[in-house]
């Protein structure tokens, strides 16, 4: 399940393009107006699986057909849209319900105008090909030892490591949402490599204090249609919760 909000943006004015922690901010305290219990809970626990903690719900970049980037700064000349998801229905409409009731989006000094709230049709996924663009970047990690000490890096889409990723995270996704494995583990995921050679360095965004590496790149899902749609409602790869991995099916 997923809406979609339409923005109107502040006139000759802009805003850090490192938006995605206080974007994130503001649905989780839109969530605490609604129903305070439900978004601590969520925001403090989330639901587990093992050591892992998924939030399951991502959001997309902030979209525009017209909008002008000058260094670290963004200027929406246009209306603005905004896509969040999640598979929980109680999370979209604790949220809905609060953002009905105000008519303003603020994100540190800058101020959106609420104009509409959409709850948007699912599309159909099949065992076939299934096409993707994607909302947010897509983000995947490993674990190395960097001067002798163990850290998480970000790991290009070239490595083989990047798609195995997704898929197992997509496993663990499906048994926090349905308490069971899949019965069906096959899962196919095809980036556009053409696309990808022309924009390797991927997307860099400043998250709180740290660096976050992805890549926004079609690419093609065949297999399981519950691991596909899985995808589609919680957003791909990991860091979903701080809008990473959102995706739109497209023909």
């Amino acid at each position: 399940m997923r809406i979609r909000i339409t923005l109107l943006p502040e006139e000759n004015k802009s805003l850090n393009i490192n938006y995605n922690y206080f974007l994130s901010g503001w649905i989780y305290n839109t969530l605490k107006k609604a129903n305070k219990e439900y978004a601590e809970e969520l925001h403090t626990r989330g639901y587990s699986y093992g050591k892992k903690v998924f939030k399951l719900f991502t959001f997309s970049q902030l979209r525009s057909k017209n909008l002008k980037i000058v260094n670290e700064n963004i200027m929406f000349l246009d209306k603005t849209y905004l896509y969040i998801t999640s598979p929980k229905k109680e999370f979209l409409l604790n949220f809905v319900t609060e953002v009905l009731n105000n008519n303003i989006l603020k994100l540190q000094d800058y101020e959106f105008k609420i104009e509409t709230v959409e709850i948007l049709k699912e599309p159909e996924f099949d065992k076939g090909e299934n096409k993707f663009i994607c909302l947010s970047p897509i983000v995947t990690s490993t674990a190395a030892e960097i001067d002798g000490k163990r850290k998480s890096v970000n790991l290009p889409l070239h490595d083989p490591r990047f798609v195995e990723n997704l898929k197992n995270n997509l496993i663990e996704k499906y048994y926090v949402i349905y308490n069971t494995l899949p019965d069906n583990l096959s899962l196919n995921i095809n980036f556009d490599m053409e696309y990808y050679s022309k924009n390797p360095k991927g997307k860099r965004i400043r998250y709180k204090n740290v660096y976050v590496k992805g890549y926004m790149v079609p690419f093609t899902m065949s297999g399981n249609i519950e691991l596909i749609k899985v995808a589609y409602d919680c957003g791909i790869g990991e860091k979903n919760s701080a809008g990473f991995g959102m995706i739109q099916k497209i023909r």
